[in-house]
């Protein structure tokens, strides 16, 4: 299915009532040379959307990085609360020069008649998917990192061959691994194609690819073919600027000798066309490379005039060229005189001045070096001289002017590549008239040259969850996952910072997102969530480094209502991550989320209508409460819940559990753990396999078929270990399940339970049991049996208990060493229950309790499962290990312990007790998922329900009246009136009072109203007055009604 951007993208359609009516003929040829050309309704055409931050452009992949007469929007828009006139890139795009004769470009041409660069053929479906498109004209949208569905299923091999694919599959590249890079190698910047790559992580917050190539080129097909990325940011360091990284590539077969490759210029700061242009050092190596137009009153004029948005300074920075040769040739000129020619771009690439295509040289070249024009304010005055603007009443220099950077020659060899990178960058001018203020734009600058030299990477927020919105009544429930969010890694400091969620709600598609925050001089700097949710870890409050709240530890939730809506309004809803950020006061940085959403197809954002579900549907009936275990008992928690109430199926499912999951393997080691697995077994489909549990938040697993399970294990380890028959005294001897000092690490043996059994030691002084004995040091069991005074059983079975002596053993440490030694370090070889005796560890300081005795309870379960074979029968065993270790010291009266809470070694005095015969220690254990734990269940899908009354009986019009408009309209051309109370299907016509039939709305959903778009028949809209409708069920229910209509 094709999914349509919800924003309004408009080709070739010119608005002339804010620029200069003959501004288009001074910019752009009125025809090519040459008719050989492919026009722009070409199905391999594409746009790409870069509007994750404050500078927004629709990129083309036709060479055309920024066009706003072929888009006339979004084309270097600037900030993003300007009005749509806030365009400040007019034309922005890729030049390769051949020869005299042939200059691949497409600013100079009508977009129309686009010929020197187009998409590669087969673009459509290959470079990208074509399922995304915009609702205007249906124009696809490139390939985008954040937008799935704008992958193509397959890929090109190294042969150049595409492959088909089952999976939709990237067609671009991949951020550098930065973090794997030395200081060294990250100061010389070697080619980003020669390093490493994350694979299936992107360099920005949206990455989007595309190709192109000169094989419709008008001056003949030269072989060049251009692969594209184009990076935004939404991120706050990195919201003012765009990057674009080329890599051009000679597919001719032969070496294509002295060609220059640069970026033509169109932009405007407001539109007055009294403008200066400057040229200057950004990075101090002594080499130009960074070009900004400014206005030269610093004033708002014309269309701009008496608005909010502040006046920008518009820059280009050029980074890769060939060879690093930097910017060579740089030249610009008034927009009356912009070249159109192939033969006047080479004169002016070149920077030949002996060239006649050039009417007068004294337009294109200025200043004393041939090759770099001059910029200084006082000599730029007489290139553009004091003019009167009669619409704006500006009587100033300058000009609209456009400029072109060139780098060459070079030589680009057959089958070979160079890189070549810009990033169009904006800056605050300020506020003071005359006196157009860089500061901002060199900030601005010095942050985006830092993100070149680390391959246009930054600090990136978290990636966005993916959101699913469910309307009710008055109410929404949103519910997104805790993947990819909470594993995302800081692509600079390679750690994961992941710290919560906000929840943003629009009421108007995105355009805002609630309540404004301000910085101290009152600046909007973001949003108000309506809802916050964070780790518990300290990390909260107000952001030390930015205005904004890190949360309030209140644990994370994946879930979020919002109620007391209005039905039938739009409302957008956008969940968006944020991370940690630096609170330490020598290093600050402010945390950084994830942008907010600007089209509902974005994961992260949904679009949702709240609204009562149809009279005569019945919602789907899932299990309430826990569900019962199978196999065995189990303390663990399954829940079902209920998210799409018409997703849910008439299947039933089964939940099986395994210690196969993974959990963590990002740091190379992989940790396993209980999962599950969820088949549908209507379908015989897996759904989830060995899977994660639920987290602490209960609500992170994805939904499924409609509902979202809730899986939590038990506590794992003892639930409750003492004596519980006492025949004398209780025992004061420590028996315990975790080693003394669990800091101590492997230096002393640690906690080891792996068991879901219940235990029972009983105290047998006159029925002595033999017990194996092992060696902790070595794990090697000993020949020797030891006559132990307990029996060890397993009381899972109550009724029947299960005597495990003979499979438990006595852990000692059997080093060979006489007493003198062993008493400062370890136990007498052997256990009994005397205070003080076999079972005690005296040992010395720095010991004590430390290599005490060990019963390792154990009964290991072998599962025994004969196979027949044709060929051979088979034996297959499977062991499930089931133990425990309880440490044991049985001590006297006295004795010496280390006291960890004053660090010293203190004196012990009890009166020391022994067990009785037939006392008993009682070891009950968590009941946890295992394998032989399974649940099963299923629903009754959302269905009709039988009603006795007229489905139609409470039919209501809302608003009755209607007065010129109401809350659920966006805008004057959408007008809407909800008919409510509906059943699932009906049909209802409206008509005049005279009977005239004017209408008729067909409702066939769910959801329990439909809207009319108060249009005739005939698609005209309604006039004030009364209106009757007539309302029929399939099934013959009907009702009638007015409404008033008042405009």
């Amino acid at each position: 299915m094709v999914n349509r951007f919800t924003i309004i993208i408009t080709a070739i359609i010119f608005n002339t009532s804010v620029f200069a009516s003959d501004d288009c003929n001074k910019c752009h040829s009125p025809v090519p040379l040459s008719p050989n050309y492919k026009t722009l309704g070409s199905t391999d055409i594409a746009v790409g959307i870069l509007d994750k931050g404050q500078l927004a452009d629709y990129s083309g992949n036709m060479g055309d990085l920024a066009n706003y007469h072929l888009w006339t929007e979004n084309s270097g828009h600037w900030p993003r609360t300007g009005l749509w006139d806030r365009q400040y890139a007019f034309g922005l795009g890729l030049i390769v020069g051949i020869n005299d004769t042939n200059v691949i470009e497409t600013v100079s041409q009508w977009e129309s008649e686009v010929t020197d660069w187009l998409p590669r053929d087969f673009a459509f479906g290959r470079d990208y998917s074509g399922d995304i498109v915009s609702v205007s004209d249906e124009t696809p949208f490139q390939a985008s990192s954040d937008f799935y569905e704008t992958w193509p299923y397959g890929y090109y091999d190294v042969n150049g061959d595409w492959n088909s694919t089952s999976d939709r599959i990237w067609p671009g590249f991949y951020r550098v691994d930065v973090g794997s890079l030395t200081p060294q190698e990250i100061n010389d910047h070697p080619d980003a194609v020669l390093l490493p790559k994350r694979y299936n992580e992107f360099t920005s917050d949206r990455d989007v690819y595309c190709v192109y190539n000169d094989n419709h080129n008008s001056r003949g097909q030269v072989g060049i073919e251009v692969e594209q990325t184009a990076h935004s940011y939404g991120r706050p360091y990195a919201e003012d600027f765009l990057f674009w990284d080329m890599k051009i590539h000679n597919t001719s077969g032969v070496n294509l000798n002295s060609i220059y490759v640069g970026m033509y210029a169109v932009f405007r700061p407001d539109y007055d066309y009294h403008d200066y242009i400057n040229f200057v050092d950004s990075d101090d190596d002594g080499i130009k490379d960074l070009v900004y137009v400014y206005d030269l009153n610093n004033v708002k004029n014309k269309s701009w005039s008496g608005t909010d948005a502040p006046m920008g300074i518009p820059a280009l920075r050029i980074y890769d060229t060939p060879n690093q040769m930097g910017i060579t040739n740089f030249h610009h000129f008034a927009r009356g005189v912009s070249p159109k020619y192939d033969e006047q771009m080479w004169a002016i690439l070149t920077s030949d001045i002996s060239d006649t295509n050039l009417t007068d040289n004294d337009f294109y070249f200025h200043g004393n070096d041939i090759n770099i024009d001059d910029t200084d304010t006082d000599s730029i005055a007489s290139y553009y001289p004091r003019w009167f603007d009669d619409e704006s009443g500006v009587d100033l220099e300058g000009d609209g002017i456009n400029f072109i950077v060139s780098c060459g020659p070079f030589d680009l060899l057959a089958d070979s590549t160079v890189a070549f990178s810009l990033g169009m960058i904006m800056g605050d001018a300020g506020t003071v008239p005359d006196n157009p203020d860089t500061t901002d734009l060199m900030s601005n600058v010095l942050m985006a040259n830092d993100m070149y030299r680390t391959y246009f990477q930054g600090s990136p927020p978290p990636n966005p969850p993916n959101v699913i919105g469910i309307p009710h009544d008055r109410s929404v429930m949103l519910y997104w996952e805790s993947e990819p969010s909470e594993s995302s890694v800081d692509a600079v400091t390679q750690k994961k910072d992941f710290e919560g969620y906000k929840v943003f709600r629009s009421e108007d598609q995105g355009n805002t997102w609630g309540d404004i925050i301000t910085d101290m001089h009152g600046r909007e700097i973001g949003y108000l969530p309506i809802g916050i949710f964070d780790l518990i870890d300290s990390v909260g409050g107000l952001d030390p480094a930015f205005p904004q709240n890190l949360g309030t530890d209140s644990g994370l939730s994946h879930t979020f209502k919002d109620s007391n809506l209005i039905n039938g309004v739009e409302y957008w809803y956008c969940v968006t991550a944020y991370d940690k950020g630096n609170q330490h006061p020598d290093s600050l940085e402010q945390s950084y989320i994830y942008p907010l959403g600007s089209s509902t197809i974005e994961p992260h954002t949904v679009s949702i209508v709240p609204g009562r579900i149809a009279t005569n549907v019945q919602a789907a009936i899932g299990p309430t409460g826990n569900l019962e275990p199978i196999g065995g008992s189990c303390e663990g928690i399954v829940r079902v819940e209920i998210a799409e109430s018409d997703s849910i199926l008439n299947h039933g499912y089964k939940i099986s559990f395994t210690e196969d999951a993974i959990y963590d393997s990002s740091d190379g080691e992989i940790i396993y753990g209980t999962g599950f697995t969820l088949i549908d077994t209507t379908e015989n489909d897996t759904l989830f396999y060995n899977n994660p549990l639920s987290d602490k938040s209960l609500d992170n697993l994805p939904i499924v078929d409609g509902f979202r399970l809730i899986v939590k294990d038990a506590e794992k380890g003892i639930k409750y270990a003492g004596w519980t028959k006492v025949l004398n005294d209780t025992c004061t001897f420590d028996w315990r399940f975790e080693s003394i000092d669990p800091s101590a690490g492997n230096q002393i043996v640690q906690k080891d339970i792996s068991t879901i059994d219940d235990w029972r030691i009983t105290v047998t002084y006159n029925e002595l049991h033999s017990i194996q004995w092992i060696d902790i040091f070595s794990g090697v069991v000993q020949d020797s049996m030891l006559d132990f005074p307990i029996k060890i059983e397993i009381t899972t079975d109550s009724e029947s208990p299960r005597n495990v002596t003979p499979e438990s053993y006595l852990g000692e440490f059997a080093i060979p060493a006489p007493w003198d030694y062993r008493k400062d370090y370890y136990s007498p070889l052997g256990w009994d229950l005397e205070p003080g005796g076999l079972g005690f560890l005296e040992a010395g300081p720095g010991w004590y309790d430390k290599h005490v005795d060990i019963i390792i309870l154990e009964s290991d379960y072998i599962d025994t499962v004969y196979h027949e074979s044709g060929l051979m029968d088979s034996i297959v065993t499977d062991t499930t290990y089931n133990y425990l270790f309880m440490f044991t010291n049985n001590k006297p009266d006295t004795s010496i312990y280390y006291n960890s809470e004053s660090n010293q070694n203190d004196l012990l005095i009890i009166d020391a007790k022994a067990p009785s015969d037939g006392d008993e220690f009682t070891i009950i254990t968590w009941k946890n998922f295992t394998p032989d734990i399974s649940y099963t269940f299923g629903f009754t899908p959302q269905q009709k329900k039988i009603i006795e009354a007229n489905p139609l009986k409470d039919i209501r019009v809302v608003p009755d009246p209607y007065v010129v408009t109401n809350i659920w309209e966006t805008s004057e051309f959408g007008k809407k009136l909800q008919f409510n109370h509906l059943p699932d299907q009906c049909t209802i016509k409206i008509y005049t009072l005279v009977g005239d039939h004017i209408a008729t709305v067909n409702h066939d959903d769910p959801n329990g109203y439909a809207f009319w778009d108060m249009r005739t028949k005939n698609d005209q809209f309604i006039a004030p007055g009364v209106y009757i409708f007539y309302a029929k069920t399939p099934d013959g229910g009907e009702a009638t009604g007015r409404f008033l209509v008042i405009k």
